[in-house]
């Protein structure tokens, strides 16, 4: 079934406004606690002492954590409660691959059949991202910027015309978006020399132009590039951040 513009943007983008609830606002802390590292990788979750940290009862908690578990931020094993998702070069490289295999097709037929308000929705989502610098550390900037940032990718793909490769895209999204931040936290900055918003920028370009190539061959490359120096940072956390190694998880 078609899905209008305006359906594919605010699909998934729930937890950039304000929340509504004690569960929901349990869940953009612990949601950024992990994106942020506070929360370190394959760390247990235990309710006794995120009920103390967070100052809120079980059941928002759990909550907050069950939908965490959706997203693959955070793992359960039947009793054993809850944990950090691990990090790995592994899991970085299998969501690098799998967003490609998903977005080339969802991009390709998003520039074939998108129409004015499609187009309209890429030039306000590009817009709004261009006037938002790449924050450094967590806060309300980042928050602003990470929703923009999202806003972007996702109103690409917007007219695909597939509810799945809406629904898988944005999950994906979210576990790059942890890579990202990983990333830009412990990267030495020398190695972080590449001009992204001229990276959006040629994404955008093509596909505005209908370029289908040329749009597909510029996302996978600004995907690959963020994957390679996401992998390069993982070879040396293990004595910085307990939890992310190389190996593969089952």
């Amino acid at each position: 079934m078609k899905r209008s513009v305006a359906e594919a943007l605010s699909s998934g983008s729930d937890h950039d406004g304000v929340p509504r609830t004690i569960a929901e606002s349990i869940y953009q802390r612990i949601r950024q606690d992990i994106l942020w590292m506070r929360l370190a990788p394959g760390s247990a979750l235990r309710s006794d002492e995120l009920r103390a940290r967070y100052n809120v009862g079980i059941s928002p908690l759990r909550e907050a954590l069950t939908r965490l578990d959706s997203e693959r931020l955070v793992t359960s094993v039947g009793q054993r409660g809850f944990r950090v998702a691990p990090l790995t070069a592994y899991d970085v490289e299998d969501t690098m691959t799998t967003r490609i295999v998903i977005e080339r097709e969802a991009l390709a037929r998003s520039i074939e059949r998108g129409d004015i308000a499609w187009e309209t929705a890429v030039v306000a989502a590009f817009h709004g991202l261009s006037r938002n610098p790449i924050p450094k550390e967590p806060g309300t900037a980042t928050q602003i910027w990470a929703a923009h940032h999202r806003q972007f990718h996702v109103a690409l793909l917007s007219a695909c015309g597939s509810r799945w490769h809406l629904e898988l895209a944005g999950l994906l999204f979210d576990q790059a978006e942890r890579h990202r931040i990983l990333r830009g936290k412990f990267a030495p900055q020398n190695k972080l020399k590449r001009d992204t918003v001229r990276e959006h920028r040629r994404i955008f370009d093509a596909a505005l132009s209908r370029d289908i190539k040329e749009a597909v061959r510029a996302l996978e490359k600004h995907y690959e590039t963020t994957a390679k120096q996401v992998v390069a940072v993982i070879s040396r956390l293990p004595r910085l951040v307990p939890g992310t190694s190389e190996k593969r998880f089952a």
